[in-house]
């Protein structure tokens, strides 16, 4: 009776084993899938912000009129007033460049954890590599 037990045990591991190891490989593919849109939405930001950021340097490039072509409500701007736009736009120019940066990192992680799961993934499933999407 304890050989007829110990031999159903023995065929039956593999089973669980098998059962065990296509969760693993379920979970690794939707963490992957999931690690792949977070790179996508971290991607997209990275775009808009470095739109907005050129968008700006280009401000900074085109010649502001002089006092004497410009009149606000019949009134010649204060020299403080263009001084003051310069450097808000200067500041905001700084803030993009350094979420720029945050998200460049971002995505970095999210891209090395990306990689991770696919080690594990093709751990997993011996001889079946997935294939690692360059996205740059």
């Amino acid at each position: 009776m304890k050989q007829l037990f110990l031999c159903l045990w023995l065929i039956a591991l593999p089973v669980f084993a098998a059962a065990d190891n296509e969760k693993q490989i379920s979970g690794l593919e939707a963490a992957i899938l999931q690690q792949q849109q977070e790179q996508q939405i971290l991607f997209q930001q990275f775009q808009m912000l470095q739109e907005l950021r050129r968008h700006e340097i280009t401000q900074i490039n085109q010649v502001l009129p002089s006092g004497s072509d410009i009149t606000i409500n019949g009134e010649a701007p204060k020299y403080e007033d263009p001084a003051k736009q310069r450097k808000e736009q200067a500041d905001r120019i700084q803030r993009y460049t350094n979420e720029l940066n945050e998200l460049y990192t971002r995505y970095q992680e999210a891209e090395n954890e990306r990689r991770a799961l696919i080690e594990q993934l093709n751990g997993l499933k011996p001889g079946k590599d997935v294939s690692v999407e360059q996205k740059k």
